[in-house]
């Protein structure tokens, strides 16, 4: 396991390393492969002294990254809380892997064809007022190639709400979204 600590507006001592890695050395037992662990580490002046800090915990397991991310009024408590995040979900993953191997082959989805296309939104004329913002935050990360179903897991093991990924069977980026309804959804571009 390659643990690497960064901090923004403060500084990780030694005793905050030591605890991580202790901490962080558990996730082995629940996961096949732990290759990377980065712990971020944010000392933010809030209002509430139960907010101070942020602690981020990334895993990279293989193919799969868990995520989680927690606040509290102590460094080590924050660590502590996204560690339980992310070893919950190790636990979920791992049971996922064991079904799945169990169960055999992936079987593949098909959307059915008699399906009712989805309603256009109605164009009343009205022009709504555009609202112009900022990027605030730039986000990169390696994208893997994996099936629908892979990124289906990946997206409930990170907890968002929509995942990008680099689709195998057609060898573009396609992104899957969770419906208001409960089913999921994927965008899947054609280049034009």
């Amino acid at each position: 396991m390659n643990l690497n600590i960064r901090s923004h507006h403060t500084t990780v001592d030694e005793d905050l390393r030591a605890h991580a890695e202790r901490k962080l050395a558990r996730l082995q037992r629940l996961l096949p492969r732990v290759d990377d662990v980065i712990v971020e580490v944010e000392h933010e002046e809030t209002r509430s002294a139960a907010h101070r800090y942020a602690v981020q915990v990334t895993v990279h397991s293989g193919t799969s990254i868990l995520r989680g991310e927690e606040r509290a009024a102590d460094a080590k408590l924050a660590l502590d809380r996204a560690t339980e995040v992310v070893s919950r979900q190790a636990r979920r993953h791992s049971k996922r892997l064991h079904a799945r191997h169990r169960s055999g082959a992936a079987k593949e989805w098909v959307a059915p064809s008699d399906a009712p296309p989805e309603p256009e939104p109605a164009d009343d004329g009205d022009v709504a007022e555009y609202i112009a913002g900022k990027v605030v935050r730039i986000k990169e990360f390696e994208a893997k190639p994996m099936s629908e179903e892979e990124a289906l897991a990946q997206m409930d093991l990170l907890g968002h709400d929509f995942f990008m990924f680099l689709d195998t069977r057609t060898k573009e980026f396609a992104v899957l979204y969770k419906r208001k309804d409960g089913d999921h959804g994927l965008l899947s571009p054609q280049r034009g």
